[in-house]
């Protein structure tokens, strides 16, 4: 079986040029799409070009994740491959990573319901394993546990799936993409696999920890724009899906709500990013999707 990766970027720093180097060797091809990173990232893109089997689309502006993805996915079909694997452009894979997802579903008894593979996140900033089913010292021997949602960078996901579910949502834009698409395929009677053996060393906005009484709890740190994108995102997921996974929307709007305090306790530009809030939840609610104009 052969795998496309997906890197999308948008004003890539050095960081990328490594993890490329580190994902050639796992992949049958790289694309990157970036998001209209424009002349200031010209000298990084010289030097991704050198890199063999890997193609870079140029989009003049930026489409929003969800369109990059697609554009993505259509190369991966255009090249006749059987899996994507979707990055953010900060995102770095271990050695040996691909090769345990795919051991871990050879060995899973229903290979046509499965969408796709998922590694666990090692958190850049604290080395901390985050997001995962399978933290408790009693999974320690278990190749994969069986999830509903799972962020879009090192998802590995079958080609296929696309032409059953459709691509990703391009009225998100960004933010709960990976939640939507996911929720989507378990609406279809998919099933996502949390990979044991694989981990992706990755970090989610800007994170600081902090101390709180007895808690340790971590800020984001998401600029007023991404707060909007997030807040009115989530509202948008969660009317679509309410119905059917009342569970996971309660516990999603409870870590969303615990976000929203951290923000006011910690962070800075609080009341531009409360401001942003409040835009979002209006949209959310009204239905106005697609990218913000200013």
């Amino acid at each position: 079986m052969t795998v496309c990766a997906i890197i999308i970027s948008y004003y890539p720093t050095e960081e990328i040029v490594g993890n490329v180097s580190a994902l050639l060797g796992q992949v049958n091809e790289i694309v990157i799409v970036d998001n209209g990173s424009g002349h200031s990232s010209q000298e990084i893109f010289k030097r991704l070009s050198l890199f063999p089997r890997l193609t870079v689309i140029y989009n003049g502006r930026n489409l929003g994740v969800a369109a990059a993805l697609n554009l993505g996915v259509q190369h991966a079909k255009a090249g006749r491959h059987q899996w994507v694997w979707t990055f953010d452009q900060d995102s770095t894979v271990t050695a040996g990573m691909l090769s345990q997802m795919l051991q871990a579903y050879e060995s899973y008894p229903r290979k046509e319901v499965v969408a796709s593979l998922s590694p666990r996140y090692r958190d850049k900033a604290t080395g901390g394993i985050n997001g995962s089913r399978l933290k408790a010292a009693n999974h320690e021997g278990t190749l994969y546990a069986e999830a509903l949602v799972v962020i879009t960078s090192g998802n590995l996901v079958k080609l296929d799936v696309f032409d059953v579910v459709g691509g990703y949502n391009e009225a998100l834009f960004i933010d709960q993409v990976d939640n939507e698409f996911c929720l989507r395929c378990a609406t279809y009677g998919y099933r996502i696999l949390e990979i044991n053996g694989a981990v992706l060393d990755h970090c989610v906005g800007s994170p600081v920890q902090h101390r709180l009484l007895w808690k340790r709890p971590i800020a984001t740190n998401h600029n007023a724009l991404r707060r909007y994108y997030i807040t009115r995102n989530g509202i948008y997921v969660y009317k679509k899906y309410l119905l059917r996974f009342p569970g996971w929307v309660l516990q999603d709007a409870r870590t969303f709500l615990q976000g929203i305090v951290i923000m006011i306790l910690f962070e800075h530009e609080k009341v531009k990013k409360l401001a942003a809030t409040c835009r979002g939840i209006f949209h959310g609610v009204t239905g106005r999707m697609g990218k913000l104009e200013a």
